[in-house]
């Protein structure tokens, strides 16, 4: 499988990018290496580039422009055979109290709601693409690693 990762630098998506690439063609994309999802420049490189991937991890969070590569990336792939989309978000989202007392955990939190959202209208309309939200709680890098696995064992069988 060829996949496209966001964030593939640093903490968990360094994590993924090392231990997928053992066994899948990787392709990651950073401020580090030239892609920033706050730029739609950047953004629409990313797009490019994942145009013959099957999978793309949606990892990386910069306000709504996760949401933005989500969008982006489904209008490219709508009309292509079977894709994978996994979108990373986080369990504060149906944590009713988490994140009240402050302003900016209020806004994280919305933007990760606004990511689910937006998967779950773009999955009604008929195309071949899958797009799962993957929810994080503590970072538990082995876990997750293990988690995502299944979801992409699962689409190849699929």
């Amino acid at each position: 499988m060829k996949i496209g990762i966001t964030g593939h630098t640093k903490n968990l998506g360094k994590f993924l990018f090392e231990k997928l690439g053992i066994d899948h063609q990787l392709i990651g994309f950073s401020r580090s290496n030239g892609y920033d999802i706050k730029s739609p420049l950047d953004r629409k490189k990313i797009i490019k580039n994942c145009q013959d991937c099957d999978i793309f991890i949606n990892l990386v969070h910069n306000y709504y422009h996760q949401t933005d590569i989500l969008f982006e990336l489904f209008k490219l792939w709508e009309s292509q055979d079977k894709k994978l989309i996994i979108n990373i978000s986080s369990i504060v989202v149906d944590d009713e109290k988490w994140g009240i007392d402050r302003l900016d955990y209020i806004e994280y939190k919305n933007q990760k709601k606004a990511l689910e959202s937006m998967a779950s209208l773009l999955q009604q309309r008929p195309s071949d693409i899958i797009i799962k939200n993957y929810r994080i709680s503590e970072i538990n890098f082995q876990s997750d690693l293990d988690n995502l696995n299944t979801i992409i064992h699962e689409f190849a069988l699929s």
